[in-house]
């Protein structure tokens, strides 16, 4: 063995003796001083910080119509059903009415045209 090896083994061995006598004394703390220090830690211990009030924000005009509507899905599918009927309702494209002529639905042929242009309103009178 070397004499490095022999210094640790002795100092263990001193360790193991201190603890044993540690426990063999069993002394207990006094209940005074367990109060103390867990008074001091206490008292060393941050002030919980208070809880506020969650805010809470009113929706919008729109996020109540949408939610009215059942949610934003159905509000965007009405808009783009509103929409597409606007659009072929007014524009009435050539397939939309041979279509509908196919199936007997158009009224006696007669197409009115409800946005002829725009070139009478850029007239100079």
């Amino acid at each position: 063995m070397t004499k490095g090896s022999e210094m640790e083994r002795a100092d263990k061995d001193d360790l193991d003796r201190l603890f044993a006598e540690a426990r063999a004394e069993g002394s207990a703390a006094q209940p005074d001083f367990m109060a103390r220090v867990l008074a001091d830690a206490l008292a060393m211990q941050p002030a919980a910080a208070g809880f506020a009030a969650p805010v809470v924000a009113r929706p919008s005009l729109w996020a109540r119509l949408a939610q009215a509507l059942g949610g934003a899905a159905v509000a965007a599918g009405l808009g783009t059903a509103a929409m597409a009927g606007l659009a072929l309702g007014y524009v009435q494209p050539e397939p939309v009415l041979t279509l509908a002529d196919s199936y007997g639905l158009a009224a006696g042929g007669e197409v009115f045209d409800l946005l002829p242009g725009y070139d009478s309103l850029l007239a100079e009178e």
